[in-house]
């Protein structure tokens, strides 16, 4: 079995048929990013339901039994419902800017597109200049990149879809080295910087001219590799007359 990110998940969620279930079960024997992302959706599981429980206001039990007597199913449902989904999509709007959460969405993306047999871009180039015009046909601005990082080149590009945004993710291959580098629209929670280990990767957010990007990498060498070669790039820029 290769890695899956969704199935992982579903086992999480004890989803997943039986036959699947062991079957994964035994690819988590084996596969240490797959543990890792078991284990962080288990542990943010687990935290959520530890979230303290809202006071419950005195006498809202006897008006709630009052209203399901006298309120429709429908309506009912609808009255309890609606301010539980509130409640969760305010917690999902607070993980969505949380840079442990980003990070990890960001390695787990890493890890899927570069599992595949085949790299699922949706265009080639090793040309930077191409790869940013692509973007900007849809109006994402992408900072000037480097063409190699070490003994990686850029290779091609593509949108991937996080949990709640569309990310630029461009692509370097090389000698035994994988780096992603995301371009992120939207805002992360954090001053400066941040710097993870996520799924067995090294992940680092940066702020670079004004864009907020991700560098994902197992090779921590080559994730500083192609950090510094953003920052001076940026620096060279903005020196230009």
């Amino acid at each position: 079995m290769s890695c899956d990110p969704e199935r992982v998940t579903g086992y999480v969620d004890d989803a997943l048929p039986e036959e699947d279930r062991a079957a994964l079960q035994a690819h988590l024997r084996e596969c240490e990013p797959c543990r890792e992302q078991a284990g962080f959706e288990t542990a943010l599981r687990g935290r959520l339901r530890a979230l303290a429980p809202l006071d419950v206001p005195p006498g809202l039990r006897r008006a709630l039994r009052r209203q399901m007597r006298s309120t429709s199913p429908l309506r009912f449902a609808a009255a309890v419902l609606l301010p539980a989904a509130a409640a969760l999509a305010l917690v999902v709007f607070w993980l969505r800017a949380a840079p442990p959460f980003v990070s990890w969405e960001l390695a787990r993306d890493h890890a899927s597109c570069f599992g595949r047999s085949k790299l699922p871009a949706r265009m080639w180039s090793s040309d930077p200049s191409q790869v940013a015009a692509w973007f900007e046909k849809d109006g994402l601005a992408v900072p000037v990149v480097p063409e190699t990082v070490g003994s990686a080149v850029l290779i091609g590009a593509r949108y991937c879809a996080l949990i709640d945004r569309r990310v630029a993710h461009l692509y370097y291959s090389g000698d035994d080295v994988n780096i992603s580098l995301f371009v992120l629209p939207g805002s992360v929670r954090m001053e400066g910087g941040y710097d993870a280990e996520a799924l067995g990767q090294t992940v680092r957010l940066r702020r670079v001219g004004g864009t907020l990007v991700g560098v994902v990498s197992s090779s921590e060498e080559a994730v500083e590799t192609l950090e510094r070669a953003l920052t001076r790039t940026v620096a060279r820029l903005d020196a230009a007359p």
